[in-house]
Order: structure tokens, then C-alpha cells, then sequence
């Protein structure tokens, strides 16, 4: 994990400007942290089909 998190820190030191703030820097940090977990979970089969969704989201849109 540490590994990873100064991963996405250099990806993010290399993007930021004189006008970034930290809260740029956390916005990114955490969109990179989502996409590895998304990531992870579609590696472990953690994933729902378009049908699935579809039923599951039937109860929320009443």
C-alpha cells in the first residue's frame, strides 16, 4: 500500500502547477486511490452485469 501511495504522489507532483492546492492534490489522490480499488475488485470478480444493476436499481428509483 505505501508503495502505491507514493506512486500516485509522483504521478501527482508530476501533473500539479504553481496554481494547484492541496485540495487538488487530495482530489487526486483519492480518484487514483478509487480507481485502484475498482480496479481490484474487477480483479477479484467483484463486479455486477448490466442486468444485475438493472434489478438491484429497481427498489432505488421508487
Amino acid at each position: 500500500m505505501e508503495s502505491k501511495l507514493k506512486e500516485h504522489l509522483v504521478q501527482i507532483a508530476d501533473r500539479i502547477t504553481p496554481e494547484s492546492t492541496l485540495e487538488d492534490v487530495y482530489e487526486q489522490l483519492s480518484l487514483l486511490a478509487d480507481i485502484e480499488e475498482s480496479e481490484e475488485q474487477e480483479m477479484n470478480g467483484e463486479t455486477l452485469t448490466q442486468k444485475e444493476v438493472e434489478e438491484k436499481s429497481k427498489g432505488w428509483l421508487k
